[in-house]
């Protein structure tokens, strides 16, 4: 710690703690800035009708599910499975009240949890450090930096980010009070909560039980148990109440790995935030009276290890890594305030300071950019595909039977049973569970009255098809056992030959 000088030589501590509070204004602006630029596109197409992803359309079929009463886990199917906690479904499914109103009423709900974690995340840096800037400038930073990372997530019918706040103020009531009887146990039910919404976040609640051992908090740890695990097994009760009771069987069943996803998504997310990690893990390094140390070095570390690992997993997309970003912003920020604590005592730290703050935000700011033009590229052709995701509509409309669609958002306005998951599907003959000899089949036997393929699929075009739903086996069959009925520039549909 160094010590105060009273020669008169630290008579500059007053500027620099003036240059800081300048310096923040101009980050805090920018940031702002960058608000606004990745937030406008989904604010203006929340109720756009092409789905963002291929989630949109899963979750719309279970959330459908719980309004007419179907259990989501009372039985376990072949050819579709729900491997996700039933409470998302059951709030989306009151929220969305009929069938055209699941997707939107999802996207509200994803987008406002996007603002609630950014506000969450600046009341833990608040209450960690006693910066109103800091906490300000974390909260823009993280809508800003988690839309540039990830952009369809931002306003998506999926419960990832309703997760993702729930957890994210398991761990604001926990730094609340962590002596306490009653934060501790508000924080154990927000973690049991979050993970019966979406069960990727066991880092955070894991983090935190480590911590309250390295700190001895013995009270606080049996409180932490106790009431995470009691409020588990309600909702697990609850589950088996409402849907059946093969919830625990769906949701551990096995996915393929690939160590290109992992590789691939990990390399995605350090562009975005190694600058964070880096700044956040050598401040708290040096600097070993920062508040809250222990818990942050635990969060940094479990979240990387299963961010990373969990990468791997077939179909898993750039929200894995939700957890790791987190921690590293919020220990970057706090390291940064931290380096701000010290103006007043050694004016030479506020080299340091700047520097931090600076570079973390170039950081974002570098960001912006290639998320803004994937905005307006795909605001310039939104209407061209909307036209043709309701043509793809109609035509499935046109036909009675069961179908197959590579966009399941079209079979579910169109109708059509859930009766076969592409990506489920070409997940279980990856890992042996299923015969692709028995897809194939069923292609041979016209089971299905139509298919829909993303893009335009003809015979020239399937050798350099990439898709992670279709083999090409699957695609000649297609072609040699259906024709093409529509095909445009985003969707082909497909009728069996006579």
């Amino acid at each position: 710690m160094p010590s105060l000088d009273l020669s008169g030589k630290g008579a500059e501590s007053p500027l620099s703690v003036a240059k800081a509070g300048a310096l923040w204004t101009v980050v805090i602006t920018a940031m702002a800035c960058c608000v606004i630029a990745t937030a406008w596109f989904p604010l203006l197409n929340i109720g756009a009708f092409p789905s963002n992803n291929y989630n949109e359309g899963w979750n719309a079929y279970r959330q459908w599910m719980t309004v007419e009463g179907q259990p989501l886990y009372g039985n376990h199917p072949t050819l579709w499975t729900t491997n996700y906690p039933f409470l998302s479904f059951h709030i989306i499914g009151l929220l969305g009240g009929v069938k055209q109103h699941m997707v939107l009423a999802g996207r509200i709900v994803c987008l406002v949890s996007l603002m609630m974690t950014s506000g969450l995340v600046g009341g833990i840096v608040r209450i960690v450090t006693g910066s109103r800037a800091g906490a300000l400038y974390a909260g823009l930073c993280l809508f800003a930096s988690l839309a540039s990372f990830f952009g369809v997530g931002r306003a998506s019918n999926d419960p990832e980010l309703l997760s993702l706040a729930v957890s994210t103020f398991g761990i604001f009531a926990y730094v609340k009070a962590p002596k306490s009887i009653f934060w501790p146990l508000l924080s154990a039910i927000a973690f049991a909560v979050s993970l019966f919404i979406k069960h990727d976040l066991i880092v955070f609640p894991f983090s935190i039980c480590i911590h309250l051992l390295i700190t001895r908090n013995w009270r606080g740890f049996v409180v932490f148990i106790i009431g995470g695990m009691g409020a588990a097994v309600l909702l697990l009760a609850l589950s088996s109440y409402l849907d059946g009771p093969h919830f625990l069987a769906e949701l551990l069943h096995p996915r393929a790995y690939s160590w290109h996803n992992l590789s691939k998504e990990t390399l995605h997310y350090l562009v975005h935030f190694l600058i964070f990690l880096v700044i956040g893990v050598v401040v708290l390094l040096r600097e070993k009276t920062t508040p809250f140390r222990s818990l942050l070095f635990t969060m940094l570390i479990s979240t990387h290890i299963a961010s990373v690992y969990f990468s791997g997993g077939d179909g898993v997309a750039s929200n894995i890594f939700y957890p790791a970003l987190i921690a590293s912003l919020l220990t970057c920020v706090v390291g940064i305030c931290r380096l701000e604590g010290q103006l007043r005592q050694n004016p030479r730290a506020r080299k340091s300071f700047q520097a931090a703050l600076v570079i973390a935000t170039l950081s974002v700011i570098a960001t912006i950019p290639s998320r803004v033009h994937g905005d307006c590229v795909a605001q310039l052709r939104l209407t061209e595909e909307t036209k043709a995701a309701r043509q793809a509509t109609a035509s499935l409309l046109s036909t009675p039977g069961a179908a197959i669609c590579e966009d399941l958002l079209l079979c579910y306005d169109a109708d059509k049973p859930m009766d076969l998951d592409p990506y489920y599907t070409h997940d279980q003959i990856l890992t042996g569970q299923l015969k692709e000899s028995t897809i194939l089949t069923m292609l041979d036997d016209h089971r299905y009255a139509m298919i829909q393929l993303d893009g335009a699929v003809d015979a020239a075009s399937i050798a350099h098809r990439k898709t992670v739903r279709f083999s090409g086996r699957f695609l000649h069959t297609l072609l040699s056992q259906y024709r093409p009925i529509l095909v445009t520039q985003f969707y082909s549909v497909f009728v069996p030959r006579n």
